[in-house]
């Protein structure tokens, strides 16, 4: 048996001692860790006393003459100290093992250490300190079984190999690496499990899952309910119930519109622009009897809108964007969704059975002053929150006339031009659209005539969910005809996931509104193809919008 095995920390943390309890050593110190082999001959531990700390060896020595502000455990020979807010390994001499400093080191595993820059970018070096590859990754995790996890700026994560090479083409909200040959992967519905091609092994998405373990996992559902499953994803073993009740939980969604309604009622009424208030004041400033709008704002209470203090009404952070003057306020949404937009959806039966003629949206709600205003307030706000922070990745160059075709009131446009003021963009919609609009350079056009610009940028954004595959065409092959050579198209989407039902109720949103749909990046590469386009790049962060840069074949 090993001195590793017979020496163990001692129950105060500053000493170590035999396995019968008796001190290896007469030293104290502030705090010890455990002992670690160095090549199989003798073993050392880390020590720290006075805010200095270093290495002993198993009579309390210590190891070397040089102290440190902080010493970890010595791994493949090589041990993490940090000095004067620098990270670096050490040999067992005290000697640094490579000359590089680094805001933070990890203990090597298999002969590789993570490691993360001064500017707070993580990689991978080799015991003489050289990065195993270019790349560098807002986080990257030790490798197991020849893979480890990195994610990128994006936020997103996947696996690479120890050249840095992706494992798969699959990016997730969170990651593990491989047990067993499958890893938990973190998708927008939640976790699973995937193979080492990144493939769901399994449909099913849960609150948490743990590793495989001789063929099975413990997972929790987003009910609340213990299973055990197999690789199949078949449940074996129920080791506690849901806590929520299904029939309650359908019921719930049955009536969903109860929640449309009460939410549109109180944008209508405009209650959020008087909060803080009471009834009596509330129910003057909104015309409204005040026992009915105890009810209201009761059932807003419910829905975490609002709450009551001391008779006064206030608003929460949920429901400040119900407020007319909130920067992305939503009371302009609560109102359409109720009205024209939900009528649609009576057609859903029949059009899962028969395509039904329906007057196009768009041109229906430019005709009208006051709808075209309320509609393009709801798109600006979802505008201003899915496409802020993806402006700046766009490569637009000085000089470059860009066409925001079908953008509403302009709020893409602004932004654009905000952030490239060199630029000259150009906002198109439609008539009654533009006229709404108070961005300076705009034109009237439709998207299935000829184009009237000749342009070196174009941005779809989300226009061509908004149609099905042949109209979708059609607007790709118009913007193809009005880009300048070695002009792109920049298409902003919601993309599916190929394996989850995410989004999936949007898209039936699309298909009794519009008559349009959702879709994966492998549908849209299939239009892009037929219209002569390919993907360039994509950009992707935090939000639900990807944009993927189109270029000509």
């Amino acid at each position: 048996m090993s001195i590793l095995a017979k020496l163990s920390v001692s129950d105060d943390g500053r000493y170590h001692t035999f396995a019968d309890g008796s001190p290896a050593y007469p030293a104290r110190f502030d705090e010890v860790l455990s002992f670690h082999d160095i090549d199989n001959a003798y073993q050392v531990a880390p020590v720290c006393l006075n805010s200095q700390a270093w290495h002993i060896n198993e009579t309390g020595e210590a190891i070397y003459s040089h102290k440190f502000n902080r010493t970890f455990g010595f791994y493949c020979g090589l041990a993490a100290v940090v000095e004067n807010d620098d990270w670096f390994h050490i040999l067992p001499n005290g000697f640094a093992a490579y000359a590089q400093r680094y805001a933070f080191v990890g203990n090597y595993q298999q002969n590789i250490a993570v490691v993360c820059d001064k500017d707070g970018f993580y990689f991978h070096i080799d015991k003489l300190g050289q990065p195993l590859y270019e790349n560098k990754w807002l986080y990257c995790g030790d490798f197991r079984e020849g893979i480890a996890v990195a994610q990128a700026e994006n936020g997103l994560s996947t696996h690479i190999d120890k050249q840095g090479r992706y494992i798969h083409s699959h990016w997730f909200l969170d990651l593990d690496v491989f047990h067993k040959g499958f890893a938990k992967a973190k998708s927008d519905n939640g976790w699973h499990h995937i193979d080492k091609s990144g493939k769901p092994i399994y449909a099913q998405r849960y609150a948490s899952v743990e590793p495989f373990y001789n063929g099975f996992s413990r997972v929790e559902t987003h009910c609340g309910a213990l299973q055990i499953i197999n690789e199949q994803g078949d449940v074996v073993r129920e080791l506690r119930a849901a806590k929520n009740d299904d029939f309650g939980s359908l019921s719930a969604d049955m009536v969903g519109y109860w929640r449309t309604f009460t939410i549109a009622a109180a944008a209508d009424l405009k209650v959020f622009d008087y909060l803080p208030n009471d009834t009596a004041q509330l129910a003057i400033h909104t015309n409204t009897l005040e026992k009915r709008l105890t009810r209201l704002l009761n059932a807003l209470g419910e829905l975490g809108l609002v709450k009551c203090e001391q008779h006064i009404w206030h608003v929460l952070p949920k429901g400040a964007f119900l407020n007319t003057s909130h920067a992305m306020s939503l009371a302009s949404a609560a109102i359409e969704y109720r009205g024209g937009l939900m009528q649609r959806w009576h057609n859903l039966t029949q059009l899962m059975q028969k395509d039904i003629k329906t007057d196009d949206i768009f041109k229906q709600v430019s005709l009208s002053v006051e709808h075209t205003e309320r509609h393009h307030n709801m798109l600006r706000s979802y505008a201003l929150k899915d496409y802020k922070e993806l402006v700046c990745y766009l490569d637009i160059e000085k000089g470059d006339v860009v066409f925001d075709a079908a953008g509403g009131n302009g709020l893409l446009a602004q932004l654009v031009l905000n952030q490239f003021p060199s630029s000259n963009v150009i906002l198109g919609d439609l008539g009654g659209v533009i006229d709404s609009s108070n961005f300076s350079n705009k034109r009237a056009f439709d998207l299935f005539e000829t184009w009237p610009v000749k342009v070196n940028k174009i941005m779809l954004a989300r226009v061509l969910h908004d149609w099905n595959d042949t109209d979708a065409l059609q607007i790709l092959l118009n913007a193809a005809e009005a880009l300048q050579n070695n002009g792109a198209i920049y298409v902003f989407e919601m993309l599916l996931d190929e394996y989850s039902f995410g989004g999936s109720l949007c898209d039936l949103h699309l298909l009794t509104v519009t008559g349009g749909q959702e879709r994966t990046q492998s549908q849209f590469e299939a239009l892009f193809k037929k219209a002569g386009l390919c993907i360039d790049s994509v950009i992707k962060k935090d939000g639900l919008v990807t944009v993927m840069k189109l270029i000509r074949t």
